[in-house]
C-alpha cells in the first residue's frame, strides 16, 4: 500500500448537474454542522491511484468532534467487515452485484479494484462500494434464506414471498436501474448541510440510472443506506415522483403517507427490518435500535402531512405483507384503510 494521505477526509462539495429528464433528488438534511472546503481528500486519493491501490484517506469519525448530535456514531458496527457476510464470500457479492451495481458507472473510478479495504482502527469497510454492498447486506440478510432468496419470481407470489422483508429485497431486485457511483459532494453551496444523497434519473434512450454521492457512502449509517436505495427504487421502474410541496425533507417530500411513494416504501421497509425476531443471526439489537429512531426521525421529515401511522402499526408487516403492499401503503388511517387504486407490483 503507498503511504497513508495525510490529510483526513473533509466536507467537499462539488454540484453536478444532470442533463436528463426525470431527476429526483433525495436530500439528506443532517442536524448537525457540516464542514466543507473546496478541496476534496477522498476524490484525489482515488484519481492518484489510477486503477490501482487506492490510498484511503484516514475517516472522518476519528477526528476529534466527530461525537456529534448526528446519531451516525454508534451505529458504526454496522459497516464492521465482521457483520457483512458478503466479505468473505464471493458468492454473495455476486448476488449483490446483480441488484444493478453490476451495470453501474463510476465504480471503477471509486476503486473498484480496491474495493475491500479494511480501517485498521475500527475494521470498518472504508470504500464507497463496499458501503453499498453494507447497504444491500440489509437488504438481503434480513431474510433467512439470504443469497438463497429467488428474487426473480412474480411480485403477486406472497406464498413465497411470505415477509415484507422477503418481498422488498424482490422488489429492489425486479424494479431497479442501474447503480451509479459517484465521487463528488453534492450540496446547495459551499457551507450548506444540504446535501444530495442520491438521485434517481430517467429520459430517453435508456437513459435510465441511479446515482450515489459521497453523501451516501460516508454520512448515512448502513441501515440509512439500504432504507436509500428501497426510497430511489421506488422512483425507478414504478415511476413514483414526490409531491409539490415542503416538508424537512427538502426537495424529496410527499404531501401524504397515502401518496404510497417512496418515503412510505422506505418506512414500510424499516418498519418490518425492525419488525423482526429478537434471535436474528444478522439484525443486531444495534440495528434494531437503528431502524426504531429510523423510522421516527423519518417520518416526521418527509411528509407535509405527518402520518397517522405508528411503528407499532407494523408489527404483522412480516407475517401479512401483502396487506400492507396493497393497502396500508394507500390508507392514511390505520384503523380505516382502502385497497389501492393501482397495485405496487
Amino acid at each position: 500500500m503507498p503511504s497513508k494521505v495525510k490529510i483526513r477526509l473533509n466536507r467537499a462539495t462539488g454540484i453536478l448537474a444532470v442533463a436528463a429528464a426525470g431527476a429526483l433528488l433525495y436530500t439528506f438534511m443532517p442536524s448537525c454542522s457540516m464542514l466543507a472546503d473546496a478541496d476534496d481528500t477522498l476524490c484525489f486519493a482515488i484519481a492518484e491511484a489510477k486503477d490501482g491501490v487506492v490510498d484511503w484517506p484516514d475517516e472522518e469519525y476519528l477526528e476529534p468532534g466527530y461525537n456529534n448530535d448526528c446519531g451516525i456514531t454508534e451505529f458504526h458496527e454496522c459497516d464492521h467487515c465482521d457483520l457483512n457476510p458478503w466479505f468473505e464470500s464471493e458468492e454473495a457479492r455476486a448476488y449483490i452485484e446483480g441488484f444493478g451495481l453490476a451495470q453501474g458507472h463510476g465504480w471503477g473510478d471509486l476503486g473498484r479494484a480496491d474495493m475491500m479495504t479494511v480501517n485498521t482502527v475500527t475494521k470498518e469497510i472504508d470504500t464507497p462500494l463496499g458501503r453499498t454492498y453494507n447497504a444491500y447486506a440489509n437488504l438481503v440478510y434480513a431474510n433467512p434464506p439470504g443469497i438463497e432468496l429467488d428474487r426473480a419470481k412474480d411480485l403477486k407470489n406472497f406464498e413465497y414471498y411470505d415477509t415484507f422483508l422477503k418481498w422488498m429485497s424482490a422488489y429492489v431486485g425486479q424494479k431497479t436501474y442501474r447503480i451509479n457511483g459517484n465521487c463528488n459532494r453534492d450540496c446547495e453551496t459551499v457551507f450548506s448541510k444540504e446535501c444530495v444523497i442520491a438521485r434517481t434519473v430517467s429520459g430517453p434512450f435508456r437513459n435510465d440510472y441511479t446515482d450515489l454521492y459521497q453523501t451516501f457512502f460516508y454520512d448515512l449509517d448502513a441501515v440509512w443506506r439500504a432504507s436509500t436505495i428501497v426510497h430511489e427504487v421506488r422512483h425507478a421502474r414504478d415511476g413514483r415522483s414526490h409531491d409539490a410541496c415542503a416538508c424537512i425533507n427538502g426537495s424529496a417530500c410527499d404531501a401524504r403517507w397515502s401518496s404510497n411513494g417512496a418515503n412510505t416504501y422506505e418506512l414500510m421497509w424499516i418498519a418490518a427490518y425492525f419488525y423482526t425476531p429478537d434471535d436474528h443471526q444478522f439484525i443486531t439489537p444495534a440495528r434494531k435500535k437503528r431502524a426504531h429512531s429510523l423510522f421516527n426521525h423519518r417520518k416526521t421529515a418527509m411528509f407535509c402531512w405527518t402520518p397517522q401511522w405508528q411503528l407499532s402499526d407494523f408489527w404483522l408487516i412480516n407475517q401479512i405483507p401483502e396487506w400492507y403492499v396493497h393497502e396500508a401503503a394507500c390508507s392514511e388511517d390505520p384503523r380505516n384503510t382502502l385497497p389501492c387504486m393501482f397495485l405496487a407490483n
